[in-house]
Parts: C-alpha cells; structure tokens; sequence
C-alpha cells in the first residue's frame, strides 16, 4: 500500500492494521510525487470531475463518487486502448459490471469465447504498457545527472517549496542531521533543533550541505588572507612609481642642455633663451 505521510497514515492502530491484512505499506518521499504518480494522475482526474459535480451541480461528493467511477471504469485509455472494464470482464459496457456479467452468462452458448478474447486483451495491454514505460524513462533519464551522494551524520538543509512563507523566502528548511540512508536517494533526517525525536525523509534532490555556521573564529582566516592580499597590493604600488620617476645621476655621461646665453636680435634686442622649465616672462609673444 503506497501512501503519504500523513498523520493518520502514521499512526500505530493504522499501521497494525495494515499488517494484520498482511500488506505492506510504503510511505511516499515528501515534495516525491513522481514516487506514487500513477495513483496522483488518477487522483487528479477525480478531483477534476469532483469540483464539477460539487460546484456546479451543488451535490456532495460522496453522493456521486460511484458515478465517477463507473465513468472511468467505461472510458478507453490511451495507453491501452481498451477501457478497464474490458480488461476485467471481456467486454465493453455502459452497464454496470454486475448486468453486463449477467447478459454474458445468459448468452453464453451464442458469443464468441469471451474469456479468449479477454486474455489477448490483456496481453496486447501489458505490451503496451511496458513500451510506454520504456519510453518514459528515455524521455526522464535523457538530462538527468548523477545526483550527490550523503553520508550519515551529514548535516543538510532541505528545500521544501510547500512551505514558502512569501517570495522572499528561500525555501530552505532545516539543518538535518543525516541518520539513514535509503535506496534510490532518499535519506532519512532528524531535525537538530526541537525535533523531539521525530524523523522525515527527503529526496537527494531536495537537500544541500551546510557548512555550519558563520564564527569569529571561521571568519578570521578569510579576513586574514583578504588582509594579506590587500598588503602585497599596496606594497606592488607604492614601489611601481618609483622604479618610474628615477633619473639618472649626472656623472653616468649623460648630456645636460647647456646654460641660457643673451643673444642679440636682428633689432638690437637682447633675448635670452629660454628652456622648458622657465617661468613664463608675461611678455606677449
């Protein structure tokens, strides 16, 4: 038996019972739909139909559920392409299945062998089915990638969508303790603080690894690096200038523009020659 986790679903006395009736029940991985999702598709097409007879026809659901179900029960499927009537008794009706075995009985000696046609159904059903299953994997597993793996005592966030408070909230519940492993990637988790005790499961999908919290101690020898770092910095600047704006001495050969002389004008105007580095004279030129 393939269930949530729901409270009642939990309980001992249901537990019990359950295994009084010798079956055995599996509880579905939270945010997992896909786990059980040949009962959610299903479940979803009778809340579909349910909210029509509730809302519109102002009816209680109780009333009309057998109805619904004798709809789908008649209703051909895709992937089969036969209705699950017609794999159940070997025949196709609008009838419900007590009056449709009845007619078959009283016809018995005049219709063809119902119970042969019925066991080709099935098979050509099974065939189908099995190919659509080997098709939906090819279209899930195409992108899909080796997912990380936890061990025990792993501490772990959990994100878990249905509990958003807002849109600014991350979703990310937590952190877990990892206390067991499960097959197919799931793991067991304890939540570290006002737990009680109590354990929920989570899909590898759903959790991340947390590194512990952020300390004085954890931050320092991120700063002190940053602040070492930022000295070599300084130290590569302050001397990259220098190396820059050296000059050469004088007695290294170099040659030095010669002293400023009068020189006489065309007009009888003592001038002088200027250099670069002289002030401006203010006169007009």
């Amino acid at each position: 038996m393939v269930t949530d986790k729901g409270r009642m679903l939990e309980s001992k006395e249901f537990v019990a019972w359950i295994n009084e009736l010798g079956c055995n029940l599996h509880y579905i991985t939270p945010e997992m739909h896909q786990a059980n999702g040949q009962a959610e598709r299903y479940m979803r097409t009778i809340l579909n139909m349910l909210r029509i007879q509730a809302n519109h026809k102002n009816l209680q659901w109780s009333e009309t559920l057998w109805k619904l179900q004798l709809v789908l029960n008649i209703t051909r499927q895709k992937t089969t392409q036969v209705s699950p009537l017609n794999l159940l008794i070997g025949t196709e009706s609008t009838t419900p299945v007590v009056r449709a075995l009845v007619r078959d009985v009283a016809i018995e000696g005049l219709a063809p062998n119902r119970e042969a046609l019925r066991e080709i159904t099935r098979s050509r059903a099974r065939e189908l089915l099995s190919n659509n299953q080997i098709k939906q994997d090819e279209q899930v597993n195409h992108r899909r990638s080796t997912p990380r793996q936890f061990n025990v005592d792993d501490l772990v966030f959990v994100i878990k969508y249905s509990q958003l408070a807002g849109k600014l909230d991350s979703g990310m519940r937590g952190p877990y303790k990892v206390v067991e492993v499960l097959p197919s990637g799931r793991y067991t988790l304890r939540l570290l603080g006002g737990s009680y005790g109590k354990t929920t499961q989570a899909a590898v999908q759903f959790m991340v690894p947390w590194r512990g919290e952020w300390s004085p101690e954890t931050c320092a020898a991120f700063f002190e690096n940053e602040t070492n770092d930022d000295e070599e910095t300084e130290v590569q600047i302050e001397f990259a200038p220098t190396a820059a704006l050296s000059m050469p001495l004088l007695d290294e050969g170099v040659v030095t523009d010669p002293p400023t002389s009068p020189v006489a004008g065309p007009s009888g105007i003592t001038r002088r020659n200027c250099v670069e580095d002289d002030s401006p004279s203010g006169e007009a030129v």
